[in-house]
């Protein structure tokens, strides 16, 4: 790879920093999972993103360089908890800036989830990637409510004048949200596991 060879970085350095293997590098030019290619963007900052996965630009970013593309994470936690609400609380120099993950469908931000009530499908410590709803929302699937009460990450349904929201453990109950306190709905769009 020629970024190792120009930062003289041996290539079982870079694997094991990556994906914890000796063999990752040579994988690399078939494909690169979003958490791979955020923890690369983390990793060697001078590395321009956009050149490693499809060729553009220059392979080193310089200060003069294009600002890279990147999305706000949030500073708190998805849960069921009682958490101040991200909608009025939390302003842009809150957030850590984070690269776009191109492999992604478009999305607004990321946040990290907290704890077990989305298991299996989302883990604790997983990152989202969600984007805001201005229309339509689809029932069953999984969405961020940003609520008066604090966000919470939940299949959620129609119920009238409220959001009834689900885990997919089964160990949580069922509760519902009413929609005068939901401050934004953000559909989940993509996972990031690491």
């Amino acid at each position: 790879m020629e970024f190792l060879e120009f930062e003289k970085i041996p290539k079982t350095t870079f694997s094991m920093s990556i994906a914890d293997s000796k063999t990752y590098v040579n994988a690399i030019s078939q494909s690169i999972q979003p958490d791979k290619l955020l923890r690369i963007s983390k990793l060697y900052p001078r590395l321009n993103i956009e050149w490693l996965m499809v060729g553009r630009g220059e392979m080193i970013r310089t200060e003069n360089s294009e600002e890279q593309d990147t999305r706000p994470r949030i500073p708190t936690s998805v849960a069921a908890g009682s958490l101040m609400g991200f909608a009025d609380a939390i302003q842009a120099h809150d957030c850590e800036m984070q690269p776009v993950i191109r492999n992604l469908p478009a999305y607004d931000y990321t946040i990290i989830i907290k704890g077990d009530s989305m298991e299996p499908k989302f883990e604790g410590g997983d990152e989202i990637a969600i984007k805001k709803v201005t229309s339509f929302v689809e029932w069953g699937k999984t969405y961020v409510l940003d609520t008066r009460d604090g966000a919470v990450i939940k299949r959620i349904f129609d119920d009238g004048d409220s959001f009834r929201c689900v885990s997919f453990n089964k160990e949580y109950p069922d509760f519902n949200v009413p929609k005068d306190d939901v401050f934004g709905v953000y559909k989940v769009v993509g996972l990031i596991r690491i």
